[in-house]
C-alpha cells in the first residue's frame, strides 16, 4: 500500500486542509519573520541562510522555495518594513487637514510610536537600511518613496504657504528625510539622551523651519 503523499512532497494539493499556496505563503512569512528578528537584533551581517531557517525552524530547502538569494530576503524585510512605516505616515497625513498647524506633530508622533514600539523595525530602518551594502540599491529606491510622502505634507498650506514653490517642496522633503534620518538613529541608538516628548517636538521643529526654506528667483 502507497504511503499518502507529505506536505513536503510537491503535490499541488491540500493538507490537512490547507493548499499548496497558502502554505507556501506561510513558510515564506515565518522566513521574513525570521531575517526581521535576525537583522533587527544583531544585524544584516548575523543573517545567514541557515541561521534564518533555524529561526524559522524550517529546512533548509524551503529558504530558495521564496527567495532567489540572501540578499532577495534582506531587501524584502527591508521593504516590509518601510512600507510599514509609510502607511503609518500616510494614515496619519490622511487624518489630519491640510492646513491643521498640527499635521507634523501628529504625523511625527505616529511615525515615532511605530519605531519605538519595536524597537527592531527602528534598526532595520535608520541603522542596517544605511549601512549594508547589500541593502544600498534598494533602500535608494525607498528614500525616494519617502520623499514623496513627505513632500505631501510639506506642500501643507500650514507648513508652505498657499503659494509653495515645487522645486522647493522637492528640495525640503529631501532636506527633512536626511535630517530626520539621522535624528532618529542617533536618539535610537541612545546617543542623543533626551525624552520621547521632547525628541518628538524637536523633530517637529526641525520639519516646520526646514519646510519654510526657499531658493526661487523671486526669494534672491
Amino acid at each position: 500500500m502507497a504511503a499518502s503523499p507529505g506536505p513536503d512532497s510537491g503535490v499541488h494539493r491540500p493538507w490537512r486542509g490547507v493548499a499548496a499556496e497558502e502554505r507556501q505563503a506561510r513558510r515564506r512569512a515565518q522566513l521574513l519573520d525570521a531575517c526581521f528578528a535576525i537583522m533587527g537584533t544583531q544585524g544584516v551581517a548575523a543573517v545567514t541562510m541557515r541561521g534564518v531557517c533555524r529561526e524559522a525552524k524550517l529546512t533548509e530547502r524551503y529558504f530558495y522555495e521564496s527567495f532567489r538569494s540572501r540578499e532577495e530576503l534582506l531587501t524584502a524585510v527591508l521593504e516590509t518594513v518601510a512600507r510599514q512605516a509609510r502607511d503609518v505616515l500616510v494614515e496619519a497625513l490622511e487624518q489630519s487637514s491640510s492646513d491643521s498647524p498640527g499635521l507634523v506633530r501628529r504625523a511625527v508622533a505616529a511615525f515615532t510610536e511605530f519605531v519605538t514600539a519595536d524597537p527592531r523595525r527602528g534598526r532595520v530602518l535608520f541603522v542596517e537600511s544605511l549601512a549594508a551594502p547589500e541593502l544600498a540599491s534598494r533602500g535608494t529606491e525607498l528614500v525616494e518613496e519617502f520623499t514623496a510622502t513627505i513632500a505631501l505634507a510639506l506642500r501643507s498650506p500650514a507648513l508652505a504657504g498657499e503659494d509653495a514653490d515645487e522645486r522647493d517642496v522637492e528640495l525640503n522633503a529631501r532636506a527633512v528625510f536626511g535630517a530626520l534620518a539621522w535624528l532618529y538613529q542617533g536618539w535610537l541608538n541612545q546617543r542623543v539622551p533626551v525624552d520621547r516628548d521632547r525628541f518628538v517636538r524637536h523633530a517637529v521643529s526641525v520639519i516646520e523651519q526646514i519646510a519654510q526654506a526657499g531658493s526661487r528667483p523671486d526669494q534672491a
